[in-house]
């Protein structure tokens, strides 16, 4: 487990970030949607999809994204 971030962006734009990354966010024209402990990416989105409707996008992208892989 590590700390993440689930930052909204200025343009409306999801973003998970953690570790060195996290650490400065977010920054001036960002705000902070989640912000909590997650196994990965995709947890920590999913974690923040109930505070945030905005964040099911990036999840189901990143979900895609995963099944693509798989095959």
């Amino acid at each position: 487990m590590s700390s993440w971030k689930v930052i909204a962006l200025i343009n409306d734009q999801i973003e998970a970030v953690s570790g060195r990354d996290a650490q400065d966010r977010p920054g001036v024209h960002e705000e902070v949607v989640w912000q909590g402990n997650a196994a990965d990416k995709g947890e920590a989105l999913q974690s923040a999809e109930k505070a945030d409707p905005r964040v099911d996008l990036e999840w189901m992208r990143l979900r895609y994204e995963r099944n693509l892989s798989i095959r």
